[in-house]
């Protein structure tokens, strides 16, 4: 070999080596995984019976109804969960969660498919799910678990039905909102599931991501019952987030993004009670998202109403305006640090409430929201308590919001306040 070949050798392999690591392979299809659809993994602290008769008295309602929501409920065998993907694809991967778990999760089997009626399954779509090349696997407690690739296509507001076959009992608690069905044994690839029994719980499925031809920019919402798109029964209701997808994937953004849903009902953007505080599970549930472009933050209400007293989550310190403020400057700090924009959300008002409303609360509501408005530091601001406020009583929900609690919106106020978003913010 002459000298000039002899100094070229090495430069070639190198190029070669590269090209090779560089070229996609036969086994792995083009495309970008992002997330799709979420559902927050949350522990809720349990309610003593002195928390139990304050509320009743506070709230009016019947000592046997407040008893309930302490409540929880053991089961084993096959659990199926509803899950509504706000992009699509042509494969998916499940995410499951025992990162609020105490022990390890041992999981024997599990499917995904195409929802047909109630929990059934259409026919012929259910497929199975692996995780590392088999169908076990134990999650450790503190720990998720990512599934193989599954190769089932999908189109944004697709529902799905995934099924967990678990070894053991697991609790579920009954202020989890999400309806989920358990029959015994292993029923994953049934379409049909026999001997079946309903019982509000979180859902052991966190995340569904789908492989996307498109890198799609993904929207996480942080929030409480306002926004936590699980619900006790299942039904045509919508979410505001789900909505918001909804709209993005109507007319030219379709096929751009995203829209995962981190709320959790009864969180708190500053203290622990139902799930981790919103500031220590930001991390876990939002800025951990691949492709993440946008936060939206709309929580703070629990905070407000909870603070200074015991109700469902223990004693909670007396709360200011400044101590929310700086809540909101964290969220935007480590969502900037991530490279992700935020819009804040004004929040609604609460007057009616007893859990929540009292001239002092609404005050600090009122000073936190003018702050969201007038301070420029979220990169926007979607004034949700100007849709939703009685304009006659500005503190109170207008009576087209009102679900009768004066704390959430009904089905068509959430669309309202969806409806209300400029959506050419996200193209900043």
């Amino acid at each position: 070999m002459n000298r000039s070949c002899r100094r070229s050798f090495p430069f070639l392999v190198v190029m070669i080596t590269a090209i090779f690591a560089i070229a996609p392979t036969a086994a792995e299809p083009a495309g970008y995984w992002r997330q799709a659809y979420e559902s927050s993994p949350a522990a809720y602290q349990p309610i003593t019976e002195d928390a139990l008769k304050k509320m009743a008295e506070s709230t009016k309602m019947p000592l046997e109804m407040i008893e309930q929501m302490g409540r929880k409920t053991t089961a084993t065998g096959t659990l199926r969960f509803h899950c509504v993907v706000s992009a699509g694809g042509s494969e998916l991967r499940i995410r499951l969660s025992n990162e609020e778990g105490t022990g390890p999760l041992v999981i024997s089997g599990a499917s995904v498919g195409l929802a047909g009626d109630g929990f059934d399954s259409r026919t012929g779509t259910l497929k199975p799910v692996t995780f590392s090349g088999g169908r076990a696997i134990t999650i450790p407690a503190g720990a998720p678990a990512l599934s193989d690739a599954v190769p089932l296509a999908v189109a944004p507001g697709t529902v799905l039905v995934v099924s967990v076959y678990v070894q053991g009992q697991l609790q579920f608690e009954t202020r989890g909102l999400a309806l989920v069905a358990a029959a015994p044994g292993d029923q994953t690839l049934a379409d049909t599931l026999k001997d079946r029994k309903d019982f509000p719980g979180r859902p052991l499925v966190t995340g569904i991501d789908v492989r996307s031809p498109r890198p799609l920019h993904v929207i996480a919402v942080l929030g409480d019952s306002l926004s936590d798109g699980n619900r006790p029964q299942v039904t045509p209701f919508q979410s505001w987030p789900e909505v918001l997808a909804e709209r993005l994937n109507a007319g030219k953004y379709r096929g751009a993004y995203a829209v995962v849903n981190a709320g959790i009902a009864g969180n708190q953007l500053l203290s622990t009670a139902a799930g981790a505080a919103g500031l220590s599970r930001f991390d876990r549930d939002v800025l951990r998202i691949e492709g993440l472009s946008w936060v939206i933050l709309l929580e703070g209400e629990n905070d407000i109403g909870m603070a200074g007293h015991s109700m469902l989550a223990g004693d909670k310190p007396s709360l200011t305006p400044g101590d929310l403020i700086a809540g909101y400057r964290q969220v935007i700090a480590r969502a900037h640090a991530r490279g992700a924009k935020v819009a804040i959300a004004t929040m609604l008002p609460f007057g009616g409430a007893p859990t929540h409303f009292s001239p002092e609360n609404n005050r600090i509501r009122d000073e936190v929201n003018e702050w969201i408005r007038t301070s420029h530091e979220p990169d926007a601001v979607f004034d949700f308590e100007k849709i939703a406020r009685d304009p006659d009583t500005p503190t109170k929900l207008g009576a087209a919001f009102d679900s009768g609690d004066h704390l959430h919106p009904g089905a068509e106020g959430f669309r309202a306040l969806a409806d209300s978003i400029d959506l050419t913010v996200f193209r900043q």
